[in-house]
């Protein structure tokens, strides 16, 4: 691709999809569109809306009177969410035990999840982020409860409406202090006013911060605002699992990361932010993990296994700002780094991820149950879905030289660069304790007597989807320097002000 073109706010990815979805919306409701129709319309609404989102430059644009940027990290994001929604959409149409009503909506309704994550992904303004995380939120109250005649949809359905209410006034009160002192909800002002001044952070600022990442830690289920993620991941269709695991868990990070690393990146309100976000990280270190161990139901066991690896993400988060004795500012190569680190880790995540809920959603069907027993004896009866399942749980566990193992390797790194021996010791002793909960499942699938001889057969989608799927687990895992060197080139943007083109003041002009 040699020519890019500048970023046009009525072609953006958002305005594209939204659209799209709208329309297809009425379609379904008007034309008695099948659900495999509808579901072949929104993968295709997926893939136009990518047009836009490649051909675009990276060059940091502010449109919609600065709510908005478009800029390489903004990029990198509205591709990968559009890779998240392809596979749940494909997932819940191709994969999974098919939801009794309204199959049709369940494959749009993604859509606007996605609308609301590329908002997130390009908020400048806390009150753009708050729109755009509510139109999240909402989209996951139905999809998580979509199975409404079963019991444990909605319970999960409820928790997760009772959290993330909460979790939203969290961060409206927090944005109102901010906005209060600040008189201002744009991240490039409060940049300007907090990030380079070195006398304290007002007190009433701090705590609209303090709420702020209260907010957000209930979003990628940080501890102690954890409590709602292992029954809603029991209790949500498989796909909309993988969703809230990788989709929900991203958007979260790149909102922490544009305003504890951008906005709120200086030395005073570092001083705040990086002690809370270090004991988030090390709690959920311990919880995540040490809780996952007990687990026989293998959808709680990854929950459980969620709120760990975002204990490994933060300590990347936390590592990429740290101020050093006399350093001042961290030098832009280790901000590069942490930034690295967050997104391949989320890169390498979201391949593990969903291959083993593309894996447990075809044994759900076809299983008494999910529980490990269950899949005793299952290399005998699909040798793809055991090889799947095990390199995904074998990625996650970080064993060489699967992408997994790269992505804390590198988290690795940042905390020992930038001195955060603490961290270090709880990441490391952590990573070791998950390959305990994690091998327990490949003992079953290879070591076990299986309870029922029948083959499992799948069809031709799953089959060349699980290859690709393994294929990318082993190959990122021996290209790890190729793709940390892509994703370095497009984060850049992610915590400079570099020079910026506004729609707004060219307008004037």
């Amino acid at each position: 691709m040699h020519h890019l073109y500048a970023f046009h706010p009525s072609l953006s990815p958002e305005v594209v999809l939204a659209v799209w979805a709208m329309l297809l919306l009425m379609a379904e409701a008007f034309f008695s569109l099948t659900p495999r129709q509808t579901t072949v319309f929104a993968l295709m609404g997926l893939l136009v809306t990518a047009v836009p989102a490649l051909l675009f430059s990276s060059t940091p644009t502010l449109v919609w009177s600065g709510l908005y940027r478009w800029d390489g990290a903004a990029k990198f994001f509205h591709l990968f969410f559009l890779t998240v929604a392809a596979l749940v959409i494909w997932m819940g149409e191709e994969v999974q035990e098919p939801v009794p009503h309204g199959r049709g909506e369940f494959a749009i309704l993604p859509l606007f999840t996605t609308v609301g994550l590329m908002l997130l992904a390009s908020a400048n303004d806390f009150m753009l982020l708050f729109v755009a995380l509510e139109l999240v939120t909402i989209s996951f109250y139905i999809l998580v409860a979509y199975q409404r005649r079963n019991p444990l949809a909605l319970e999960a359905g409820i928790k997760y409406l009772i959290m993330g209410g909460l979790s939203s006034a969290f961060l409206v009160m927090g944005v109102a202090y901010i906005f209060g002192l600040a008189h201002t909800t744009q991240f490039d002002y409060i940049m300007h006013r907090y990030h380079f001044n070195t006398s304290a952070l007002p007190a009433g600022v701090g705590f609209g911060l303090l709420m702020v990442l209260v907010g957000i830690g209930f979003k990628i289920a940080m501890v102690p605002f954890h409590i709602w993620a292992p029954d809603v991941y029991e209790g949500a269709p498989n796909s909309i699992t993988a969703f809230l695991s990788v989709g929900s868990k991203a958007g979260g990070l790149i909102i922490l990361m544009r305003i504890v690393l951008g906005s709120f990146g200086g030395l005073a309100a570092s001083e705040i932010w990086i002690p809370v976000l270090s004991i988030g990280a090390i709690l959920s270190l311990l919880l995540g993990n040490l809780a996952a161990i007990p687990q026989r139901n293998l959808k709680r066991m990854l929950g459980y296994s969620s709120i760990g690896h975002t204990g490994f993400i933060l300590v990347a988060v936390i590592g990429a700002a740290t101020y050093l004795p006399g350093e001042g500012r961290p030098p832009i190569e280790d901000l590069e780094t942490g930034q690295v680190a967050v997104t391949v880790y989320l890169v390498t995540y979201l391949l593990a991820t969903f291959t083993a809920f593309i894996v447990l959603a075809v044994l759900n069907r076809r299983l008494a149950g999910l529980e490990i027993h269950h899949l005793a004896g299952l290399s005998q009866r699909s040798p793809l879905l055991a090889a799947a399942f095990a390199l995904s749980l074998v990625s996650l566990g970080g064993v060489p030289p699967l992408s997994g193992f790269v992505a804390k390797l590198l988290v690795v790194l940042v905390a020992w660069n930038r001195h955060l021996y603490v961290l270090l010791f709880f990441t490391i002793f952590a990573a070791v304790a998950a390959l305990y909960y994690y091998l327990g499942p490949i003992k079953a699938m290879y070591w076990s007597e299986p309870l029922d001889d029948t083959p499992i057969r799948l069809n031709r989608s799953t089959s060349a989807v699980l290859a690709i799927l393994i294929v990318l687990l082993i190959v990122t895992g021996f290209w790890a320097q190729s793709m940390s060197g892509m994703v370095n080139s497009a984060l850049l943007s992610l915590t400079q002000n570099g020079p910026v083109v506004s729609h707004v003041v060219l307008a004037q002009h």
